[in-house]
């Protein structure tokens, strides 16, 4: 009967702990840089409490490395892309079918420098763009400007343009304005209208594609309840401040 009951014991432990091990852990990284990433991070911290059988861990990486490493299956989706542009070369990653959040890339310039209103009118000068910032980069060589100056970081890119190294850099807009506030640039100003603006996906590596209509829930149920909103609110102040 002893040996019973211990049976029985660690049969139920063994089931309890299946059960606790049961939760999906995921690990999102964005290439992204504040204050967007710290959008990416509130909404996420959210999802996370709202998904009990998901636990989500974030993370900012280099743009180009934070694609790398989910379509290798080392960390388990980005946060957040143009679907049709980095599937092109990562073909292990699959988009979630709701967006919350539309990136707009603008150019930005020295104070000295011309206005642009479109891209080809890019075309005569020296132009830099980021690794890993797909759409950017894409635009900017497609173009063909008499120069291309394509770095690894975004801080680089706006040195190289306080320095009139580069007479347009092109980024994201918000991430661009934060970096000329951090780096105290009293010269570079962002070109307005900007060049593009596309919504963006959370992209999951593919061995996490059944967890697709579990994110597009939840995107959609803080949409119509007001969550994404309030904290898109709280990230536009971070901007304007």
């Amino acid at each position: 009967m002893k040996n019973s009951y211990m049976v029985i014991f660690t049969f139920l432990v063994s089931f309890i702990s299946l059960n606790c091990n049961s939760e999906t852990r995921l690990h999102i990284t964005t290439g992204f840089t504040s204050p967007v990433s710290d959008f990416y991070s509130d909404v996420l911290k959210e999802v996370d409490k709202r998904l009990t059988e998901i636990s989500i861990t974030f993370d900012v990486l280099p743009a180009e490395r934070s694609l790398v490493l989910v379509n290798q299956g080392i960390n388990d989706a980005e946060c957040c892309r143009i679907p049709v542009v980095v599937t092109r070369q990562y073909k292990n990653l699959v988009p979630v079918n709701q967006s919350f959040f539309s990136a707009r890339f603008s150019a930005f310039k020295n104070e000295n420098n011309a206005v642009i209103k479109t891209w080809t009118d890019l075309k005569p000068f020296s132009v830099g763009s980021v690794e890993g910032w797909k759409i950017a980069v894409l635009k900017v060589k497609e173009v063909k400007p008499a120069e291309v100056h394509i770095v690894t970081t975004p801080e680089q890119l706006f040195k190289m343009l306080d320095h009139n190294r580069i007479d347009f850099g092109v980024v994201g807009y918000s991430s661009g304005l934060k970096i000329i506030a951090d780096l105290k640039l009293k010269n570079i100003s962002a070109i307005e209208p900007p060049l593009i603006e596309k919504p963006l996906f959370l992209m999951l590596n593919k061995k996490h594609k059944t967890l697709i209509p579990t994110f597009n829930k939840v995107f959609l149920e803080m949409k119509n309840d007001g969550t994404i909103d309030k904290l898109y609110k709280k990230f536009k102040s971070s901007i304007n401040k």
